[in-house]
């Protein structure tokens, strides 16, 4: 009997490089945290999922210093990521096809990062177990997983929408015209619905516009798989508990998607509203459709960075100045629009300083006389997204980009050493 084909052969994933999948990033989010600080010079990296290498590839370019190691179940897109891998010789980085029950014999050795995202809950159960079995086994003691999942109860929204387009589709077996043809549902519903009626209305309205605006992959492999399990929190936490893994934070806890309103879970456990958990009811109250934490092997012992581990951090902001209020503290803009306003003046002048070197970094003990004094604030404004922090100044790998993005540039962006992308066009 002939195995099914991998729905990733018949229509690739359109996908990008994940900012905060970087191991720089990583270190420094756990670092914060309280978490395992693995080491920044010598490393080696697993992506289980990798796709046809677009995470991991930029990755592997700008750390020659480490080893990559990609997996993934289709062929055609190992293929294609093989290809791209040698006509820029890269041999610190290898990839080869494999089931995700079948990778373990494959793979030797340990890693200090393992990747996984868009695998968790898109995968049956029990591929999902063997994912974690894997992880549990490969994962060096002190390192750092990822593994990001669809969450409840925000995802029950986009799975209302999932299960009308499996339905209203069934009769179509080509996965790339039925894909297309669930878009044009949701495009015909999306826009028979007023934004003045009410709230659920407009809700699953937004819904239906998001499948509009998203590649076709997206729509075949989000909402026509069929595999996608949305966890709680808690149903997630206790997933890992057999496997000895825990959660250090969320990766993207400084960007939009992964940001609580502040003070939120200490007002609801004061106020002992904590529903089914504290967590899931702050995913409750915020919408919260998907989580990207970070773990690792327990027993879990947090230690926060002391003054002289976050003095020797670095610090770069791309925040420009633009008014001055009545009490003489500054307001800064962030490219996206956002504002904050500085009260201290050390930290206005500094700002100042770093705009014009962007993206690059000044060290912290070297910015700041007395870090002591302004760390809280610092972390406040990293927190915010207002600022970056870092570990290491990614800068400095001294790789030329040009080969890379000569290779991206063919499927509309270029990404930087600093594991960001650039949309491009000629």
């Amino acid at each position: 009997m002939l195995a099914s084909p991998d729905p990733y052969d018949e229509l690739p994933y359109q996908s990008f490089p994940i900012e905060w999948t970087a191991p720089e990033q990583l270190v420094l989010t756990s670092l914060l945290h309280g978490g395992p600080r693995p080491p920044l010079d010598a490393y080696s990296v697993l992506e289980l999922g990798c796709g046809d290498g677009t995470n991991l590839l930029p990755l592997a370019y700008y750390r020659r210093h480490a080893n990559f190691v990609g997996v993934d179940g289709a062929s055609s897109q190992i293929e294609l990521a093989n290809t791209r891998k040698s006509s820029l010789q890269l041999s610190n980085l290898s990839y080869f096809c494999a089931d995700i029950t079948r990778a373990a014999e494959q793979l030797s050795g340990e890693f200090d990062f393992i990747i996984a995202h868009g695998f968790f809950s898109w995968v049956a159960d029990e591929v999902r177990d063997a994912l974690l079995e894997l992880c549990a086994q490969r994962l060096r003691p002190g390192g750092l997983l990822y593994l990001n999942y669809n969450s409840m109860p925000g995802w029950n929204v986009r799975g209302l929408v999932r299960d009308f387009l499996l339905k209203q589709t069934a009769g179509t077996t080509n996965i790339t015209a039925r894909a297309k043809l669930a878009q044009d549902y949701a495009s015909r519903l999306g826009w028979s619905l007023t934004v003045d009626e009410h709230p659920y209305t407009q809700l699953i309205n937004n819904e239906f516009r998001f499948a509009c605006d998203k590649d076709i992959s997206f729509i075949a492999h989000e909402y026509l798989a069929e595999h996608n399990h949305p966890y709680w929190r808690s149903q997630f936490l206790d997933l890992m508990q057999p496997h000895n893994l825990y959660h250090v934070a969320d990766a993207d806890f400084n960007y939009d998607s992964g940001r609580a309103p502040e003070g939120l879970a200490l007002w609801l456990d004061e106020h002992s509203l904590t529903g089914r958990g504290l967590d899931d009811t702050v995913d409750l109250l915020c919408y919260r459709q998907m989580h990207c934490p970070i773990l690792t092997q327990g027993p879990l012992n947090r230690t926060p960075p002391g003054l002289e581990e976050f003095s020797n951090l670095l610090i770069a902001s791309c925040l420009t100045p633009c008014t001055e209020n009545g009490d003489g503290n500054s307001t800064y803009q962030h490219p996206s629009g956002s504002q904050v306003e500085v009260k201290q003046e050390i930290i206005g002048n500094l700002l100042t300083k770093l705009q014009p070197i962007w993206p690059r970094s000044l060290r912290i003990a070297e910015a700041f006389p007395d870090v002591n004094r302004v760390m809280d604030d610092l972390v406040l404004m990293q927190l915010n997204g207002f600022i970056e922090l870092r570990c290491i100044e990614p800068g400095d790998f001294g790789v030329p980009g040009e080969p890379l993005n000569r290779i991206e540039a063919q499927d509309g962006y270029i990404t930087t050493p600093y594991h960001t992308f650039e949309a491009f066009s000629e």
